[in-house]
This record gives C-alpha cells, sequence and structure tokens, in this order.
C-alpha cells in the first residue's frame, strides 16, 4: 500500500479542511457539490520528512531546523487511521518553492531524490515538484497557505 499526495491551495486551515471530503484529494475530486482547489498531484512525496528533505536541500537551512517549524506537516484534520489527512506546508517552503528558479529547482531537485531511501525516479518527481514550485508562487501571490491532502494507497 503507497502512500498517495495531493497539494493543494487554500485560504485557510477551515477552508482546507473540507478537502478531506473528497476521495482521491483535490485534484482527483469532480464533485460539483464541493469546493475547487487549486492542486497539484506528487507521487509518493510524503508532506513530513521528504519535502523536510526537499526543503533542506533548497534552502540550506538544517533539517531539524526545518521539521521543528510548527507548519511543517501540522495536522489541521483527519477521517480516520488510513486518511486522508490535511497537513499544513511551512510558509518558509512555500516561499523558498515560489522564489526560486525553474532550473535550479530541477537541479535541486534531481539531486535530492538521488539521495532519498529508496532514490526517487527524478523523471517522475522532478516535474511534480516544478508544478509544485507554480502551485507556490500562485498560493504567495493570493495569500493562502499551502497544504497536503495525504491518504494510504486505496484509502478515501
Amino acid at each position: 500500500m503507497g502512500i498517495v499526495t495531493d497539494y493543494f491551495a487554500a485560504p485557510t486551515d477551515g477552508a482546507a479542511m473540507t478537502a478531506l471530503r473528497m476521495p482521491g484529494g483535490p485534484s482527483a475530486s469532480e464533485d460539483p457539490s464541493l469546493p475547487r482547489f487549486d492542486s497539484v498531484a506528487l507521487p509518493s512525496v510524503d508532506p513530513f520528512v521528504m519535502l523536510a528533505g526537499l526543503a533542506q536541500a533548497l534552502s540550506g537551512r538544517p533539517y531539524g531546523e526545518i521539521t521543528a517549524n510548527p507548519r511543517h506537516g501540522a495536522l489541521v484534520g483527519s477521517t480516520g487511521d488510513e486518511g486522508p489527512w490535511i497537513v499544513t506546508v511551512s510558509d518558509e517552503l512555500t516561499k523558498d518553492l515560489a522564489s526560486v528558479a525553474p532550473a535550479r529547482l530541477a537541479r535541486v531537485t534531481r539531486t535530492w531524490v538521488r539521495e532519498t531511501e529508496p532514490p526517487a525516479p527524478a523523471h517522475r518527481i522532478t516535474p511534480a515538484v516544478l508544478l509544485l514550485a507554480e502551485l507556490a508562487t500562485r498560493v504567495v501571490a493570493d495569500g493562502r497557505y499551502l497544504y497536503c491532502w495525504t491518504s494510504l494507497g486505496g484509502a478515501a
């Protein structure tokens, strides 16, 4: 069973919680009765360890400092043991993603994924991280926040 991760923008934690009702996550939801979120699926990049590793590779800040941030992976809402869960992405990482040049982000991402255990497939992760940076740019410009909808594969 794998982890499903979907990153999305919302104006508040309360608004982000509505994504808990979206089977498959905000990127997959087609239910017209639910709000639409600006989102990007980021396959198997968990919002805790892997995203902290990306933040470290991007910013040079120590891993412990990144994970100590109260908005790094803070639980906003959950529906059970297998998810989905909604967690926050820190404002610092959001701003770092929004401000980095795409070519540099692609280089950093390719290096970072080689160092993950097990190494992640750069050909899949790099384009998704570039889309995440585009989302982060819109989040910063609009004064919103970045969140992650996470579930164990098959749970929704």
